[in-house]
């Protein structure tokens, strides 16, 4: 998977939005330039691939606007900078190291080389920057690494348009995200190749 391939999944994500009114698309940041990305994340203590680093050259997360509500890259996705993306992601390690030492580590410790991509829901989106594609999942410290459920970042965008073809996700109209649970589908779902 090339940064490229992260781009374009990207862009077809925002473009699919803004018919639809999404007001996340008004609110991303100007991406960072790839030594811009190099300088953040030297001085978070990371070296992030071009495939990781990729989601934030693209955008650098979604910008506040005081008194609205916040504008998720999907619903319930908070998209930061990338800067806060790895500040959150040091914060996780200390505390997985923190629980390591103690004994009371869960059944998933975090790992030096997982960044968080969205905080979402109750689990963070996490980009494995030690993986070719970079691989994508959902952090449940408790949960067997084994069961949960990995894709490329253009498969997880894949997935998210889906979620807009059975309407299980709506843009409402103030732009914000209005989700129907009542459409998911309960066969198993089979990643889409082609990305939008």
């Amino acid at each position: 998977m090339s940064a490229r391939e992260v781009h374009d999944a990207l862009h077809g994500w925002a473009a699919r939005l803004v018919p639809l009114g999404a007001v996340v698309v008004t609110r991303l940041r100007t991406g960072l330039t790839w030594a811009e990305t190099d300088e953040v994340a030297q001085r978070h203590g990371y070296d992030l691939t071009e495939e990781v680093a990729a989601l934030w050259t693209w955008r650098d997360g979604v910008g506040a606007r005081p008194g609205r509500a916040p504008a998720h890259l999907a619903p319930g996705q908070e998209f930061a900078s990338l800067d806060e993306s790895l500040r959150r992601s040091r914060e996780y390690l200390e505390t997985s190291r923190a629980e390591q030492r103690a004994g009371t580590a869960p059944v998933t410790a975090w790992q030096p080389h997982w960044v968080v991509a969205v905080h979402g829901h109750a689990t963070p989106l996490v980009l494995d920057g030690s993986r070719p594609g970079p691989d994508t999942f959902r952090h449940d410290p408790q949960a067997d690494p084994l069961l949960v459920a990995h894709s490329t970042l253009p498969q997880r965008i894949a997935r998210w348009h889906d979620m807009l073809d059975t309407g299980t996700w709506r843009v409402a109209r103030d732009g914000t995200w209005d989700v129907d649970l009542s459409h998911l589908t309960h066969e198993p779902h089979t990643p889409r190749t082609e990305v939008t």
